[in-house]
């Protein structure tokens, strides 16, 4: 054998054990991040290291044959390339649910809000303007925002104060003041009224500040996941910052029994006329319970239905359309032909929707003769097609985008380790869960609420036997009749 050929030889061989080597690394990799990551099954775990460790020996042994070694070395390139990317994958998911399951401070909003055609782009544009706030809602941010604002534009805002925020709407639209510094949460409480829907559509933010809302005690969850569980979905209808308070017009519980596979999806309509303690017994919509923390609207939920709710989820409207559009968008179902101005034509049957058009899709109701519960029966119609998009090629092809979208949009007070032992007992069983959904009704009317008071504002009275049907289903689930 010539010195050219053995040099050859040898130069291959270190090739390929550095293959190999490699090989050996992502395999060390890639089961430490399982192990990390605890959703992994133990025995896939050990399955996929055994599996891992036998191919290893084989491609030694393919290393002593020249014309094997070669592709022994392809062989274990490619499952090295594959092994790094699942731990960039199973480095993402943990990231996220960590990200998710560390619930941030509730912030309150308090922004400043003008006409669309104004020509002021920034606050310091519109610092010689006459500007309205109430003298009721909210005034300790609303002052701590004034001051802010002043110290920003280096001068003292002229500052008109109202008793009654419908009045200072009027105002703002005839001109009278050019702006307003209100809660964003209570300006779409106001233009749910018939003659002020406008100021949804009419008004553009010029600024905002946020104001860290005084923890009030964490709410305790059970210590490891109960066999039945509820979880509350809270919708809030907010753009930006998941830790905003703002009103919930999702309001879905999921009654989950574990051992049985069975899921209640129970929803419940946002103008459900209710009370939680904030209101010390006065009523109020069930969505304005939002306002006040995640807590307000649970407390509500639990006094409707006499049960306890375990965890909650939580999203906003921004995350909403940022997780549907890295997925590629969602089909979903509409049993009716609408239209939403300036969105989109939905026609019966599926419609392939996008981020802003599903958002649109999920909020509408005035198209309905059934108003709050057919938005209750689409917002449910979304979910599943989310939920059905996830199970696609589309999650892994969007895999880091969608990751992304659902870090910085949801929030849930459920601990990671139980997170994890959730997906763990899926993925060990594979089982199909029994998913039944219901809408609890009422009869629609006028009244004050809790609040706006002095204003009566379209309501759902509850329907007891509907609430007493739900109540029903609960126990289903659960497996009792007490």
């Amino acid at each position: 054998m010539t010195k050219r050929r053995k040099n050859k030889l040898k130069l291959h061989t270190v090739i390929g054990y550095s293959c190999i080597a490699l090989y050996a690394v992502a395999v060390i990799s890639f089961l430490i991040f399982g192990i990390n990551l605890g959703m992994l099954p133990a025995m896939y775990l050990l399955a996929g290291g055994a599996v891992f460790i036998l191919l290893g020996v084989l491609f030694l042994i393919m290393q002593k044959k020249f014309p094997l070694s070669i592709l022994s070395d392809v062989l274990s390139l490619l499952l090295s390339v594959f092994l790094f990317t699942g731990c960039y994958f199973i480095y993402q998911t943990g990231s996220t649910v960590s990200d998710v399951a560390t619930a941030g401070a509730q912030k309150d909003v308090v922004s400043v809000y003008v006409m669309n055609d104004d020509p002021a782009q920034s606050i310091e544009d519109a610092a010689g303007y006459q500007f309205g706030m109430s003298s009721t809602v909210d005034r300790e941010n609303t002052d701590k925002t004034i001051q802010s604002l002043e110290e920003q534009v280096n001068s003292e805002l002229s500052v008109t104060e109202y008793d009654d925020l419908f009045t200072m709407a009027d105002d703002l639209k005839s001109g009278k003041i050019k702006a307003i510094i209100i809660n964003g949460a209570y300006l779409g409480i106001i233009s749910d009224v018939e003659d002020y829907t406008w100021l949804s559509t009419d008004l553009r933010e010029l600024t905002s500040v946020a104001h860290e809302v005084a923890s009030s005690g964490e709410r305790e969850v059970p210590d490891e996941v109960p066999e039945t569980f509820v979880m509350y979905l809270s919708g809030i209808d907010t753009y930006g910052g998941i830790s905003t308070r703002s009103r919930s017009d999702v309001n879905i519980l999921a009654v989950v029994n574990t051992r049985t596979k069975d899921i209640l999806l129970l929803s419940t309509p946002r103008d459900y006329y209710v009370d939680y303690s904030v209101t010390g017994g006065a009523k109020d919509k069930l969505t304005h319970a939002g306002i006040y923390g995640i807590d307000a609207s649970m407390d509500a939920l639990e006094r409707l239905y006499d049960i306890k709710v375990d965890y909650y989820l939580r999203v906003n409207f921004t995350g909403f359309m940022d997780i549907i559009d890295a997925l590629g968008g969602v089909d979903v179902y509409s049993e009716y032909d609408f239209s939403v101005q300036n969105v989109k034509e939905y026609h019966k049957g599926y419609n392939h929707l996008n981020g802003t058009e599903a958002l649109a899709f999920a909020r509408e109701r005035h198209s309905f003769a059934s108003g709050d519960y057919q938005r209750a029966e689409n917002q449910m119609e979304v979910i599943r097609a989310v939920v059905d998009k996830c199970a696609s090629s589309s999650l892994l092809v969007n895999y880091g985008s969608v990751m992304k979208a659902v870090a910085g949009s949801f929030e849930t007070n459920m601990p990671e380790d139980q997170i994890a032992f959730l997906v763990r007992m899926q993925l060990s069983d594979m089982a199909e869960w029994n998913v039944k959904s219901y809408t609890a009704s009422g009869e629609s009317q006028y009244a004050e609420t809790y609040s706006m008071p002095g204003q009566e504002l379209y309501v759902i009275v509850p329907d007891q036997t509907t609430i007493e049907e739900a109540k029903t289903l609960i126990r289903e689930v659960y497996g009792t009749n007490e």
